[in-house]
């Protein structure tokens, strides 16, 4: 198990119950610059940017308490001369680590790098409404995005969504997104999961379409043309006017590579050995 991990193509890192580092695996030396040798014995909190802080030490206090959060994003430093991006994103799952007694005696976290995903959304959501050069962009860093306009109307199908769903842009563009693109019915281009899933998904875009502030990293599914079932997490924007009113919105989907599907897999398998 160890041995695996070590040699896992994601990032992998772990911390005893005082937060200090105990395991860095070569991915995530390589991604930030800091070697194994340094890394070890020295705080988490420390090399994170302070936007990430917060949120990791309370996904830390979580997973002492035996709380596994999934899908949570944070900001790490890189010690990368050659590297201009100032810090490393990544989207973590926490496993808790327990010895014999069931006491948990520190984390380990999961994560996957996309910080080239995440410069492509940030420069998206601030473009002030020119969104054509990212949509139509066929580069294969451009997410899979898909839209809708302030009357729940399909507005957007890129590319990528196009690649990932198996439907055109021609065949979703102007339908319900909620209901006749993403639905139950058997009429629906991408079948949901069940009705849970449509119900969560309409409440995600209408409360963003209210004004709220947008959700981020929310576990997703659907049925592709082909039957694959798809799993990702949603990030969603607004789109604003000049006024500052919400007429449409965005959604990102942030999909598992398959790297990052066998290290969750690894760290079911770690979760089960010490059941």
């Amino acid at each position: 198990m160890v041995r695996l991990i070590e040699t896992a193509t994601v990032p992998i890192l772990a911390v005893d119950v005082d937060g200090l580092v105990n395991g860095w695996n070569s991915k995530i030396a390589e991604l930030t610059g800091l070697s194994v040798h340094k890394a070890i014995g020295k705080h988490l909190l420390t090399s994170l940017e302070d936007c990430s802080v917060e949120i990791v030490k309370k996904m830390l206090f979580l997973a002492l308490q035996g709380q596994e959060e999934k899908g949570v994003q944070f900001e790490i430093k890189t010690h990368n001369s050659d590297i201009e991006l100032g810090s490393i994103s990544l989207i973590v799952n926490a496993c808790a680590s327990k010895d014999l007694d069931e006491n948990v005696v520190g984390v380990c976290f999961v994560a996957q790098d996309i910080t080239c995903q995440k410069m492509v959304m940030d420069k998206f959501t601030k473009l002030q409404g020119d969104y054509k050069a990212i949509l139509q962009n066929p580069n294969p860093l451009v997410p899979p995005i898909f839209g809708l306009d302030e009357f729940g109307w399909c507005s957007e199908w890129n590319l990528a969504m196009t690649k990932l769903s198996g439907w055109s842009r021609e065949a979703v563009l102007n339908k319900m997104l909620s209901g006749e693109v993403f639905g139950n019915s058997s009429s629906c281009c991408c079948h949901l999961k069940n009705q849970e899933a449509f119900v969560n998904l309409g409440i995600v875009l209408n409360n963003a379409m209210n004004g709220q502030d947008p959700e981020k990293n929310i576990p997703f599914g659907f049925y592709a043309r082909n039957g694959i079932f798809v799993e990702c997490l949603l990030c969603v924007n607004k789109i604003l006017d000049k006024d500052g009113g919400v007429i449409g919105v965005f959604c990102f989907l942030q999909l598992a590579s398959q790297e990052l599907q066998q290290a969750l897999s690894i760290q079911k398998n770690y979760v089960r050995e010490q059941l």
